[in-house]
């Protein structure tokens, strides 16, 4: 279904966004989102939320993101192993200062690999105890939330590849250095990537459920694929 997505002619949409063989597709310019009928199962998934409300201390939780990766093989060698420079995705805005580091601030994000993706396939690089070196730097310093150009340019870390099998979720503190790597391999790697908070979360980071007007947007098909847990994760309905 993922590999539908891309155009019978080979032809590119303006719209995705594509980086050294990898490609994010975009339903619509700015629209990354996808939560058709055919992905709200990965959004309501129960096995993964009991682990959130572990991880999060909390069972009134919310997901979001729902965008999706696409990295081909790359045989070009000048950049090293990696395609992005080494980042945080964290969910604290990035006019503010300091993280609190509160248990309601954090966000439990990662991937789900659609593909299996063996060493040098592409797979999510991160930094082992990576979480934990962010914490000491940022409280370190006044205005520690801006750091490292915003967290978006982490140097002079050593990561690891995270291999794993179709199916597989991978799964990171918001506060774990990261980055995509170049597939070396032949098999295309696809992922889609969620991400978990508390409802009463302190900050709004991007398009969160109950964002959208109406059914929050959400069209009849969709609404009728979600259980009472997925309406209460997607914001259909409160907790």
């Amino acid at each position: 279904m993922i590999r539908d997505l891309l155009p019978g002619d080979f032809r590119i949409p303006e719209h995705w966004q594509a980086f050294d063989g990898r490609l994010k597709p975009f339903q619509a310019p700015g629209v990354q989102t996808f939560d058709g009928p055919d992905f709200i199962p990965l959004f309501q998934n129960e096995r993964l939320y009991a682990v959130m409300t572990q991880l999060l201390g909390s069972e009134r939780l919310l997901v979001r993101d729902g965008s999706l990766a696409i990295t081909m093989r790359n045989d070009a060698r000048r950049a090293g192993e990696l395609s992005q420079r080494l980042h945080l995705d964290p969910a604290v805005p990035e006019d503010v200062d300091d993280f609190l580091f509160t248990p309601e601030e954090i966000e439990i994000g990662g991937c789900f690999y659609f593909t299996d993706v063996e060493p040098g396939g592409g797979g999510i690089h991160v930094v082992p105890g990576g979480h934990r070196f962010v914490e000491q730097k940022a409280r370190g310093v006044s205005a520690g939330r801006q750091l490292y150009d915003k967290w978006r340019d982490i140097p002079g870390l050593e990561t690891v590849e995270v291999t794993g099998s179709s199916g597989d979720f991978v799964l990171m503190h918001h506060l774990m250095p990261h980055a995509a790597s170049h597939n070396r391999n032949s098999t295309t790697r696809v992922a889609q990537f969620l991400r978990y908070s508390r409802d009463d979360a302190p900050w709004s980071v991007g398009e969160r459920p109950g964002d959208r007007p109406g059914a929050n947007g959400f069209g009849p098909a969709q609404l009728a694929a979600m259980t009472p847990l997925g309406r209460r994760l997607l914001g259909v309905d409160p907790w």
